[in-house]
């Protein structure tokens, strides 16, 4: 909601920094305000379980930048995305007028066809049956983890409930592919803190045995696992399983 209400007033309100009014908007899809610029680089594309992140604040930004699961990270590339008004804004035959912005990938033509079969896939993957077992199990009546506004998670409710629970855990979150992790830490969180950096180092030495290896991130006190977006219930469960035991659950 802050969000979603910051996103709003920074469009309309901006007369108050100037107190000067704006011109009104030539058409619903012209922007008024301050741009809004959204960075969809990690959180776009399914990673919070909708095509964009923007959509869970109910925002139409006017400018995006998407990577990550763009291409299925099979190659390196970034799309950066503007509404009409914003690119009519730098559109001129003066080189000065431009946004001078690019960079290596630009345009990368086995990129952008590798990019193309992504999107389609997901979209594919989200309207066929692909992710409906996750979505039912965050959705459904015998849910004891509450959803509202299509939420959804790949990693399982009742995982998910049992780690918020453990002593050693100061908070979960879960949504679309990601679970972080927030473990107690007596001398203060942060960046600084070295409290996940054993449950990491535990969830590599049980799986090594077994000739396979869990690839989570430590952030300080916080420990992230991202499911891939075609991981499959069966798999995702192994791995929590891993982490209970970790654990000692």
């Amino acid at each position: 909601m802050f969000q979603h209400t910051l996103a709003r007033v920074s469009r309309t309100h901006l007369q108050d920094l100037y107190n000067e009014p704006l011109s009104p908007p030539t058409s619903s899809l012209s922007w008024t305000g301050i741009p809004l610029i959204h960075d969809e680089v990690f959180t776009g594309l399914y990673r919070l379980g909708h095509f964009t992140s923007s959509s869970l604040i109910a925002t139409d930004p006017d400018i995006s930048v998407h990577a990550k699961l763009l291409t299925g990270g099979l190659l390196p590339l970034c799309t950066t995305l503007a509404s009409e008004s914003i690119f009519n804004a730098f559109l001129s035959e003066e080189k000065s007028d431009a946004l001078l912005h690019g960079h290596s990938y630009t345009a990368h033509a086995v990129g952008c066809e590798v990019a193309r079969y992504s999107v389609d896939a997901m979209r594919d993957m989200d309207a066929g049956e692909t992710w409906k077992p996750f979505k039912r199990d965050w959705t459904g009546s015998n849910s004891s983890v509450s959803s509202a506004g299509g939420l959804w998670c790949m990693w399982s409710h009742d995982f998910v409930a049992t780690l918020s629970k453990h002593a050693s855990v100061d908070s979960v979150f879960a949504l679309g592919s990601v679970l972080a992790v927030s473990l107690r830490d007596d001398k203060g969180g942060g960046y600084t803190s070295t409290a996940a950096v054993g449950l990491r180092d535990q969830l590599i030495k049980v799986k090594e045995a077994e000739g396979d290896l869990i690839h989570s991130r430590v952030l300080g006190n916080v420990l992230y696992l991202m499911a891939s977006m075609t991981s499959t219930k069966e798999s995702l469960s192994s791995v929590e399983e891993v982490v209970k035991k970790a654990l000692g659950v």
